[in-house]
């Protein structure tokens, strides 16, 4: 059995059992060869807009003997696919503005879709805003540090929510922060020391726009330190 990394493992685990999978910007294609060895997905569609890997997912879905359940595709985003071909997407390793520019683009396929597994490396918060403007819901997070990276993972499924999401339950992730996510609290300080460090770049600068996005940042990370202290008992320095 192909063994994943600690992220595409936790992308996999909410993976439907018996679902239909195109996982977009598949790189090597380990995800649909695990999906496919594990009998979790009844097939997967590997799609890239590379030909290079998706070359190497080819080989790999021909070593780990998944061929009969695993096909490639070469195209840009969801392009690739038919309304209805697949029930689930998984698109992991890229920018949140990139992947809602893809989602954006093919509204045909993402109106049939029944779940979205999503992994920006950044911008989670524009995919959470993304998914309350479209009435996509957000059924489950996770969040994976590995190699001293952390990975935020973001599931939908079609519906509004049925509770308003703050602007910190956008930032944060309401999920990470609903069920007191174990590493949510190194997460945040990790953020902060990001922040920290803009607001410094900030204040060396004149400009009037400069000294706005000071302002609206420094109350974003007010309005947090207060959600976080009340929910989470910890405090921001």
């Amino acid at each position: 059995m192909i063994k994943l990394s600690q992220r595409l493992q936790a992308i996999a685990n909410f993976v439907p059992q018996g679902a239909k999978v195109a996982d977009i910007g598949t790189d090597h294609g380990f995800l649909p060869c695990y999906l496919a060895q594990s009998g979790q997905a009844e097939q997967v569609i590997a799609c890239d807009v590379n030909a290079q890997p998706l070359s190497l997912a080819q080989k790999n879905i021909t070593d780990y003997n998944v061929a009969d359940k695993v096909s490639t595709r070469l195209g840009n985003g969801l392009a690739v696919l038919k309304p209805g071909e697949v029930d689930t997407v998984t698109i992991a390793g890229m920018g949140g503005a990139l992947m809602i520019d893809i989602l954006d683009a093919s509204p045909n396929v993402v109106d049939r879709l029944k779940r979205i597994i999503l992994q920006p490396n950044v911008g989670a918060e524009a995919v959470r805003v993304w998914a309350e403007k479209n009435r996509w819901q957000i059924v489950a997070e996770d969040l994976v540090r590995e190699n001293d990276i952390f990975s935020v993972i973001i599931v939908l499924e079609q519906g509004r929510s049925d509770r308003f999401m703050s602007a910190t339950d956008l930032y944060l992730g309401p999920k990470l922060l609903a069920e007191h996510h174990p590493l949510l609290g190194l997460y945040i300080s990790e953020e902060w020391e990001k922040a920290q460090y803009i607001l410094a770049q900030l204040a060396q600068s004149d400009s009037e726009e400069s000294r706005k996005k000071e302002k609206q940042l420094r109350q974003k990370w007010e309005d947090i330190n207060g959600v976080i202290k009340c929910k989470l008992g910890v405090t921001l320095s």
